[in-house]
């Protein structure tokens, strides 16, 4: 991003403006913008809409946010309920509460507390995912790092690590689900070094596998070493 912003925007109450180019862009209250936005820096508290796209260095959302396009930002925070129709690029996005996303993320670190909706795929270098969650594609990292706080799913995961553990009780985020059951759901996971527990899958494919507590799994194929878990199903298993 090597756009020149300059000039501030700031809503405060209730109010609406056109889109455009801008320095730091504050609302806080109830604000819409009609049109696509670019800026350094944008901050929401209460309830924003945009119509357009979201491009932004830094971006900090807090309360409710609804955008129509797609949202691009080197650090993106996210605290609340937020609605984005299109796709998401980052850098770092961290997700406190809830967030529905229409089509892909492609980032390096996505960081996740609450609870996430994905109607694309899922592509970072870093992903830890702490809460339940649902991508509707592949969710493909270096390292994946999943608590369970809910039932979540995924289509498909391709990674170099995964680790998915049943996380502990944590008030907020177990008030915020409202679920008892905590498990992952996915048709396939393929990766070197993976290590499951409360999975619920038709493949698992890997160089290392430990399938721990609570797996369901179809088929194992392995390369290197296979654990299988006394309190764990698997109908077949075998080294390729």
């Amino acid at each position: 991003m090597n756009e020149t912003y300059t000039g501030d925007l700031t809503i405060s109450g209730n109010g609406s403006t056109a889109g455009g180019h801008f320095q730091q862009v504050k609302i806080n209250g109830n604000g819409k913008i009609n049109g696509d936005i670019q800026c350094s820096d944008f901050q929401s508290n209460g309830s924003s809409n945009v119509t357009g796209n979201l491009i932004g260095e830094t971006i900090l959302v807090k309360g409710s946010t609804k955008i129509y396009g797609d949202v691009q930002g080197n650090r993106i925070e996210v605290s609340g309920t937020s609605s984005i129709e299109g796709k998401v690029d980052f850098q770092m996005i961290e997700v406190k509460g809830a967030a529905t996303i229409g089509k892909g993320m492609t980032g390096e670190q996505f960081f996740l507390q609450g609870t996430v909706k994905v109607g694309g795929d899922c592509q970072a270098e870093k992903v830890q995912l702490d809460g339940g969650f649902s991508i509707e594609g592949l969710l493909n990292a270096d390292q994946i790092t999943i608590g369970l706080h809910g039932r979540s799913r995924v289509k498909e995961i391709g990674c170099e690590t995964i680790v998915v553990k049943k996380a502990s009780s944590f008030f907020g985020l177990d008030k915020l689900i409202k679920s008892l059951s905590r498990e992952l759901n996915a048709e396939l996971i393929e990766g070197d070094d993976i290590d499951l527990e409360y999975t619920t899958a038709k493949i698992v494919r890997g160089q290392n596998i430990r399938i721990g507590p609570g797996c369901h799994i179809d088929l194992v194929e392995y390369k290197g070493d296979f654990q299988q878990d006394l309190d764990a199903h698997v109908n077949e298993s075998k080294k390729i």
